[in-house]
């Protein structure tokens, strides 16, 4: 079982970008002391929530500052990118940080984005599997000639080239079954969630996902099985809830309003999501995520374990929590939920 951290990061009116990043790279830094797996970026834009137009960049910032965590993105639009500089960016971050990344990437899902960068929602899964197979072989070091429907390249060769051989892991992020099935087609690992709804969409893309890797000779076995939860060690979680519900609702609505964009119906269809947001926040959280004592916590990750067969979670970081309480979070996580599962950890390590 692996635990790693994930933020978008978000700055509400009044408060500052800086201090908003020196926060969270202050909780990387506890985090690559406490023995996490990997600490993951959202890459978002045009918007409060999110300000991260370029992970990679932030990835790069929180590699100087740590050791041993390994830094990822969770993820990159490739929709939004030119693949050879982004192979590039990625080869430069992997050498920077002594082979330390991993590489998220996915077709985008926010209206506001997608008008920003003037980009046809409908055009997004082609843009991210063509610049997917430039990004993947220059990372493999290919000198690449390459004349696609949506990117071109002639004799490009990146330097430098990436510690990790024969390229740093590459995630695939998404919710269609189209994803789960180009994933094991291509051998990426695979990017899930599904605490909402219930285990059965999950085993449902993930066995998808699997038979895909069989049927090309490949051993599902190779590969993680990752799920994004809200998660917050304490013990009082009223006191927490009265945190985090400002934050979080204003998270919530604040991106509902940023994605109220008129479009076509077959484009906004192509982005596969609702944009209603006029959800509960404790049912979203609640529903996929723990907030409690050390105890509670165990129990919720045992049954994802059990019954969606997870074995590693990219812990959601709640926004609203004071940061001597979000450190205490991450700390006693380490030290008080970890244990639980060091047999699995030590297992997965030796992988």
């Amino acid at each position: 079982m692996k635990f790693s951290l994930f933020y978008i990061p978000a700055c509400q009116e009044g408060e500052t970008y800086k201090h908003e990043f020196d926060l969270l790279i202050e909780q990387c830094e506890v985090a690559d002391e406490l023995g996490y797996d990997t600490v993951f970026l959202a890459e978002h834009h045009f918007s409060r929530v999110g300000m991260c137009p370029d992970a990679l960049m932030v990835a790069l910032a929180i590699a100087q500052r740590t050791r041993k965590i390994r830094i990822g993105t969770a993820i990159c639009i490739m929709p939004f990118h030119n693949p050879v500089r982004l192979a590039e960016q990625a080869a430069l971050v992997d050498v920077l940080s002594g082979g330390r990344l991993e590489l998220g990437v996915g077709r985008g899902s926010q209206p506001k984005e997608f008008q920003g960068f003037n980009i046809s929602p409908s055009e997004s899964r082609e843009k991210m599997q063509e610049g997917l197979e430039v990004m993947t072989r220059l990372l493999e070091g290919e000198c690449l000639t390459f004349h696609g429907k949506h990117y071109s390249c002639i004799d490009a060769e990146i330097f430098p080239k990436p510690i990790q051989k024969p390229r740093p892991p590459i995630w695939l992020a998404g919710t269609s079954p189209e994803t789960y099935v180009f994933a094991g087609q291509r051998g990426y690992n695979i990017m899930a969630s599904g605490t909402f709804k219930g285990p059965d969409v999950y085993l449902e893309k993930m066995a998808l996902f699997q038979e895909t890797v069989r049927d090309r000779g490949g051993d599902p076995d190779d590969y993680p099985s990752l799920m994004a939860h809200h998660v917050h060690v304490c013990d009082d979680p009223e006191h927490a809830w009265r945190q985090i519900e400002p934050s979080e609702s204003w998270y919530l609505s604040y991106r509902s309003a940023v994605n109220s964009i008129e479009m076509p119906l077959e484009e906004k269809e192509a982005l596969k999501r609702n944009w209603s947001y006029d959800v509960d926040i404790r049912q979203v959280i609640e529903g996929g995520g723990v907030i409690g004592p050390p105890e509670k916590v165990i129990a919720d990750l045992k049954r994802l374990q059990a019954e969606f067969q997870v074995n590693h979670i990219m812990i959601f970081v709640l926004r609203g929590i004071a940061q001597d309480e979000a450190i205490q979070s991450i700390e006693r996580f380490a030290k008080e939920v970890m244990p639980a599962f060091a047999e699995e950890r030590a297992a997965s390590s030796s992988e």
